[in-house]
């Protein structure tokens, strides 16, 4: 029970810091870029999209693992 517990404390770390950094790159592109909503919306559906494709590659390597025999 532990490890399952240390596994979601981990990943809500991850979240967090992933949540954390696109915030920050987004921020600094619209300066960059000009802060008008299409900008937003840009960098909301790129974020939106890679935690997608983490989300999908992690689903698939787990379940590739819990599909292995024991020992």
């Amino acid at each position: 029970m532990a490890t399952t517990i240390r596994f979601y404390y981990d990943a809500t770390i991850a979240v967090a810091l992933t949540s954390v950094f696109a915030l920050v790159v987004a921020l600094i592109a619209a300066v960059i870029v000009g802060g008008n909503a299409p900008n937003f919306s840009v960098a909301i559906i790129a974020f939106a999209l890679t935690g997608a494709i983490l989300l999908f590659r992690w689903r698939r390597g787990w379940l590739r693992s819990a599909a292995r025999p024991a020992g």
